[in-house]
């Protein structure tokens, strides 16, 4: 039961990464997607902060990242039996 377990946290835990990259960096591209430099950022911060939310939101609209998160959850729940 310990190594089921251990195959279902570790496939959970790569499953959340690669989500994780795919839905946030990958969709969007670096931090500063816009090419703003830092006197712009102060006059669009408001835009920036808006592209960070939809950001979020598209993170944790995502099954995959539900599924690696219940997954991680059953794990845990699994080695403690």
């Amino acid at each position: 039961m310990q190594q089921i377990s251990d195959y279902l946290f570790m496939g959970s835990l790569f499953l959340l990464i690669i989500t994780l990259l795919f839905k946030g960096v990958g969709s969007r591209g670096a931090s500063n997607p816009s090419g703003n430099i830092d006197l712009q950022m102060q006059q669009n911060h408001r835009n920036d902060l808006k592209k960070q939310d939809t950001i979020i939101k598209s993170i944790l609209k995502s099954y995959f990242v539900w599924i690696s998160t219940v997954g991680i959850l059953i794990s845990i729940f699994l080695s403690k039996i």
